[in-house]
Parts: structure tokens; C-alpha cells; sequence
């Protein structure tokens, strides 16, 4: 999942936002000094990954993008899961989506390296820069999240123009997909529930 999911579940679960978002950067064993928080939002983070990637909708979802963006397909329907998250966020949470960006992005913008449990070099810079000029309110358009891919495409080690991959999409298949993501989705919300319980026990120890 992508960033917006990633913050949506921490609410959800009632974990650590950053840890939950610092999954995509801390990659191997977790340092012993980072707080039980964020390890288990990071843990958190890796789980769910896992699951959305095996979900027959994601997988199906992957399957269905003609071959030339196939190889890039989790990150395609990552972003687009993003987008129809936002498209319908007040089926799945509370607070209106301008708010709760607003909060998150304030809270991040507070992390400074070297703070007590947080990672030594402080936020990665691409969280920075999506609380700083406000990336996630760009998904709930469609070329929003096109312009957000072309993004990704040109870090890539090759570069693509990443975002063409759903400018093909036909209306069709784009409304196919989004229902998909709507039967997905509460099943992302359950199981992430049950791995927050699961981890806390395991944290406690």
C-alpha cells in the first residue's frame, strides 16, 4: 500500500503513523534502539504490504494491466488504491480527508534527527517532502495520481513515464478496479486490526 492507506490504517489500529510510514525505508532487522512504537509500526507496515500483494482483488487487480506495465503493477494499483481511498474516504473514516492530512503533516514536520526513539538521520526526505508541499492531496484526482507516478517513474533506475500506465486505462476497467479496491479494502482494514492486536501482545512481550 501507499502512503495515504499507510496513515489511514495507523489511525485505524491506533499506531504509530510514522512508524507506519517508515516501513518503506527501514528495510532488514529493526534496530534495538528505535521505540517499541515505531518498531511495531514498521512491523505493522510489512504485514500489511504482505497481505495486500497476496489479496486475490490486488492480485487480479495486477494481473489485468496490459504487459507493458504489468512489471510495475503493484506500484501502479498501490497508487491507485490511494486514489480511490481519497475518492472515498468517508466510508472509511471519520475525520474529512483535509483534516486529517493537516494533522499527520504537522506531525511529521515535528520530527528532528536524534529525537528519543526516532531514526538518527530524523524523517526521510520523501516523507518531508510529502508533508511540506501537501503530495497526498494530489491523489484524489486521476491525473493527480498519474503526475504522482510520473514521479516514482523517474527514480526508477530506468526511468519510465510511469503515469501512463493508468492514463491507458479505459473507463471500463478503471471502474472495475474500483470495485475491486471497495471489496478489498474492509478486508485490509480487518486483518490490519487483528496484526495490530497480534504485534502488541508480541511487543509486550
Amino acid at each position: 500500500m501507499n502512503y495515504l492507506a499507510h496513515l489511514h490504517l495507523a489511525d485505524h489500529t491506533h499506531t504509530s503513523p510514522l512508524g507506519n510510514l517508515l516501513g518503506d525505508f527501514v528495510k532488514g532487522p529493526l534496530a534495538g534502539d528505535l521505540s517499541p512504537e515505531l518498531r511495531l509500526g514498521i512491523r505493522l507496515h510489512r504485514t500489511i504490504d504482505g497481505f495486500t500483494d497476496n489479496h486475490p482483488e490486488h492480485r487480479a487487480a495486477v494481473a489485468s494491466l496490459s504487459p507493458p506495465w504489468r512489471r510495475y503493477g503493484p506500484i501502479l494499483i498501490d497508487m491507485l488504491y490511494d486514489h480511490w481511498l481519497s475518492r472515498h474516504w468517508t466510508r472509511f473514516a471519520a475525520d474529512p480527508l483535509p483534516a486529517f492530512l493537516a494533522r499527520h503533516y504537522r506531525a511529521l514536520l515535528t520530527v528532528r534527527p536524534h529525537h528519543p526513539g526516532h531514526l538518527p538521520a530524523g524523517l526521510p526526505l520523501p516523507l518531508r517532502h510529502m508533508a511540506e508541499q501537501g503530495w497526498l492531496e494530489s491523489y484524489a484526482e486521476w491525473e493527480g495520481t498519474a503526475r504522482a507516478l510520473d514521479g516514482i517513474g523517474r527514480r526508477l533506475r530506468r526511468p519510465l513515464p510511469l503515469g501512463e500506465g493508468v492514463r491507458d486505462l479505459s473507463l471500463p476497467h478503471r471502474g472495475e478496479m474500483e470495485q475491486g479496491f471497495l471489496r478489498f479494502y474492509p478486508d485490509l482494514m480487518a486483518f490490519a486490526l487483528g496484526e495490530a492486536k497480534r504485534l502488541k501482545r508480541e511487543e509486550a512481550g
